[in-house]
């Protein structure tokens, strides 16, 4: 094979990576900041996520990011569970099935004396909500809603 041909063959051989590269990186998303107080609430805020996820493909747009940082935290916590089962319950399915992601702010959790390991696991804990916000929006692209 003549010299003057590897750097072509080499070229067309990467070429496909970096496409493939592009296709795998997740496109932006949306990002709720919600601070609700009742479980009817935050089932509004659910029912917008779902309502929202219905209205895009999933191929071109990322998860939906909802960042708890008020007294809906409390409706999470293990103690209330059988109170708030129902809400509990539908925001975990949400999160297994890849249509949300559900972030619990540290600094409002330490407010309101709720201990890490309150929380249920699904939920990602983040040391502070506008910042992870922010994050969101600068480094990934996300919108806030």
């Amino acid at each position: 094979m003549p010299a003057r041909l590897l750097p072509v063959l080499l070229l067309l051989i990467s070429l496909p990576l970096g496409l493939q590269a592009q296709d795998d990186a997740r496109a932006p998303g949306y990002v709720f900041s919600v601070t609700v107080s009742s479980p009817q609430q935050l089932d509004v805020v659910l029912n917008r996520a779902e309502d929202l996820r219905a209205l895009f493909n999933p191929d071109e747009h990322s998860r939906i990011a909802i960042v708890l940082h008020g007294d809906e935290l409390q409706l999470f916590q293990k103690d209330n569970y059988s109170s708030n089962q129902s809400v509990v319950d539908r925001a975990r399915l949400l999160d297994q099935d890849n249509i949300i992601d559900i972030k619990a702010c540290q600094t409002m959790m330490r407010t309101l004396d709720i201990e890490q390991s309150e929380l249920p696991s699904f939920i990602e804990q983040v040391p502070f909500a506008p910042a992870e916000i922010e994050r969101l929006q600068k480094e990934e692209g996300f919108t806030r809603l």
